[in-house]
């Protein structure tokens, strides 16, 4: 004789909004999204209420798990994050499962349905930290092994974001405004702001180019994480360079060095790239 099993809505509720909380804000923490708190509660609460109405309409078990994790699992990530690379879309959700998973483990064996170590409450705030502590842990070490940043740059109202990479030979400096250039593929930002307007040419010496010149924009604004500060550079100025220098590469800038320091140049006059 098969089990039947009592299932309360309002407790698969507050279950369900728990879990989607903890695995968005380990995606938002991990990766480093920078969303609201509001975004992710509003992901969590819309993915809460269509697993109880998937729950009460499907009437087999394999559809509502096909619901959950096809669509509404989905659907919360976008609502709180609006990714638009699909890169970026795989790798929150690839976080997200990590997250549910490490989370549904460490409930599973510290509570086990009251037959565990922790009462119901103690094992999910346990979990939560347990969950938390892996995802700083696993991060510095990532920090560690890559010399690789998240860039979000914005520009007349648009912010992208950019993977970029942390070169210490790239010390060009704008000889009009004194200020770091960091170098950006010239593909994305047309794709991404048209044509540059306005534009001034900054010279520069390189492997094989004694002389040259680069077409610079100066951007509104350009934020990222760097070790345990978030840093934002304001009025940033951006050289824009031939796809070539960028193809086939799992980023698409070069950041100057000087922009990860406190501390400025004053009153540079070109330099090398």
């Amino acid at each position: 004789m098969g089990r039947i099993y009592e299932v309360y809505i309002d407790v698969l509720a507050v279950n369900n909004f728990f879990a989607d909380f903890a695995a968005l804000a380990a995606v938002n923490y991990f990766m480093r999204r920078g969303v609201r708190v509001y975004r992710i509660l509003s992901g969590a609460l819309c993915a809460a209420c269509g697993n109880c109405l998937a729950f009460v309409i499907c009437q087999d078990m394999g559809a509502y798990l096909l619901v959950v994790h096809f669509l509404l699992n989905p659907l919360a990530l976008y609502i709180c994050f609006q990714e638009k690379s699909r890169t970026d879309f795989l790798a929150d959700l690839g976080i997200s499962y990590c997250a549910f998973l490490l989370l549904g483990g460490v409930m599973e064996w510290l509570y086990a349905d009251g037959r565990g170590i922790f009462s119901y409450g103690t094992a999910a705030v346990t979990a939560v930290l347990l969950l938390l502590a892996a995802l700083w842990w696993s991060r510095r070490c990532l920090k560690k092994r890559s010399r690789y940043l998240t860039l979000r740059i914005c520009q007349h109202g648009v912010a992208v974001r950019v993977q970029a990479l942390s070169d210490s030979g790239n010390l060009l400096t704008d000889p009009y405004t004194g200020k770091p250039v960091s170098m950006l593929d010239r593909v994305v930002y047309e794709k991404n702001y048209g044509a540059p307007q306005p534009v001034r040419l900054i010279p520069y010496e390189s492997l094989g180019c004694r002389h040259g010149l680069l077409e610079a924009v100066t951007i509104e604004k350009m934020s990222f994480a760097y070790g345990n500060r978030e840093m934002t550079v304001h009025q940033a100025v951006i050289g824009l360079t031939d796809h070539a220098l960028f193809e086939k590469k799992p980023y698409q800038m070069i950041i100057n060095p000087q922009e990860l320091s406190d501390e400025k140049p004053e009153n540079p006059t070109g330099g090398e790239i």
